[in-house]
């Protein structure tokens, strides 16, 4: 369980379609070069409008990840470990959760 040395790899994640541009959102977990088990995992989110969340739990892999000015981190072992769950889900105070799914973007 190891990312190449050579490569950077970003997952991109996206809400399901709302009308309101604010309710949705983006993630993307980036794998940095070499990342391995125990290497921390970056996460950003923005909503639809393309600023940070500025406060929320993303739900993935098993995990509700607390979200603050945009930005999280998991580890590798821990995304791994959860892969075969599939909930994916932003939490944020006030809005009704809205779920989403890997994207290619």
């Amino acid at each position: 369980m190891k990312t190449p040395e050579d490569k950077v790899v970003t997952f991109t994640f996206a809400s399901h379609p709302t009308r309101d541009l604010k309710m949705r959102w983006t993630a993307r977990l980036t794998f940095p070069s070499g990342a391995g088990p125990d290497t921390p995992l970056t996460l950003a989110v923005d909503d639809g409008e393309g600023a940070a969340v500025g406060e929320g739990v993303f739900e993935l892999a098993g995990m509700r990840i607390p979200v603050r000015n945009g930005k999280a981190e998991v580890r590798y072992r821990d995304f791994v470990e959860g892969r075969h769950e599939t909930a994916l889900w932003l939490h944020r105070k006030g809005m009704l959760p809205i779920p989403g799914g890997l994207t290619f973007a």
